[in-house]
């Protein structure tokens, strides 16, 4: 059984409403055009020369790591700070390795094998493929060039959020499993656009690590219309029984991705000198439960929109979940 003909017909005029009235296959060769022009694979020199780091410069913005203003870690002076602002960019860069190949190129592979994928869409998303196995290894150059430059090695170490989604992922048929993938990635996809830009968004943080930030993002800012189209296209052809599958995990996979990680936090903090019970509390009074919900919701507009339009109801059940969020820096 189809799931309803609201979701289908809701995709069906924002596909018209994206084309203008030109025809989806015209559209696609213009996108396919403008790739070859502006992908980062194409055009992106990282060869360039790193400046020195100044006194004040970080390497993620401070707005994200609101420990490293807490009195306690202020008072151990700028190396700390900038450390603390080193492991999250080097949590970021494995977390964004294993997302992308996967997860997101796992999915696009899933994508490539349905028989209604029209030559168009197959060559978007092996634009999607390629990007992101070039964006795996211009993060792999920019570790070395940041160890060269400055001395701060960026550690690959195990991701929690992967840890997480392999979790929610895991418990399920074959067939499961890959739905599941494919969810994850139209998450992952229509979050890490605005995650990129912000992470990135402060005159402290390195200049090097602002425009890498600023060049994923605009590859990724096209892969959120590609993920938002092939959606709008295949979640309205899912059975009911899919249909409740993905509803349950939607709103799961989208709190996996935004909520501050605990485990995480402590072991930056641990990684500098702070024991637990310091840890406990500096990151108990940083973080303001309130602020958290807030950015989590702006965060995730453009996955809940996409799934407002096609009448799901996982948008309002992830709100009701970031309602209840708690961060318990306690137990961990």
């Amino acid at each position: 059984m189809l799931a309803s003909a609201r979701r289908v017909n809701t995709a069906a005029r924002t596909d018209d409403a994206e084309t203008g009235g030109r025809s989806a296959s015209g559209l696609d060769r213009s996108r396919r055009r403008d790739w070859h022009r502006v992908a980062m694979v194409r055009v992106r020199d990282d060869t360039a020369e790193f400046p020195p780091l100044d006194a004040a410069h970080v390497f993620f913005n401070p707005e994200l790591m609101p420990y490293c203003m807490h009195a306690r870690v202020r008072e151990r002076g700028m190396e700390t700070i900038r450390s603390l602002s080193a492991r999250r960019l080097a949590d970021y860069l494995s977390t964004t390795e294993c997302v992308e190949l996967n997860i997101v190129n796992y999915a696009v592979e899933a994508m490539l094998g349905r028989a209604w994928v029209s030559d168009e869409l197959r060559a978007e998303a092996l634009a999607v493929y390629t990007d992101e196995g070039y964006h795996t290894l211009m993060m792999e150059r920019f570790r070395h060039a940041i160890f060269s430059q400055t001395g701060y090695a960026l550690a690959r170490a195990p991701s929690s959020t992967m840890a997480r989604l392999r979790h929610l992922c895991g418990p399920s048929t074959a067939a499961r499993y890959t739905l599941a993938v494919v969810c994850c990635a139209i998450v992952t996809e229509t979050l890490i656009t605005t995650t990129l830009r912000k992470a990135g968004a402060s005159d402290q943080v390195y200049p090097p690590v602002a425009a890498l930030m600023l060049d994923h993002a605009a590859d990724e800012g096209r892969h959120q219309a590609f993920f938002i189209r092939f959606a709008e296209r295949f979640l309205p052809m899912l059975d009911d029984a899919a249909m409740a599958f993905v509803e349950r995990l939607l709103p799961n996979v989208m709190m996996a991705f935004l909520a501050p990680d605990p485990v995480a936090l402590k072991r930056d903090l641990a990684a500098v000198g702070i024991d637990d019970a310091d840890a406990k509390s500096i990151l108990l009074e940083s973080f303001d439960i309130t602020m958290v919900r807030e950015q989590m919701m702006t965060a995730a507009v453009a996955p809940r929109r996409l799934f407002e339009r096609l009448g799901m109801t996982c948008a309002s059940a992830f709100e009701a979940k970031v309602a209840r969020c708690r961060i318990d820096f306690t137990e961990h």
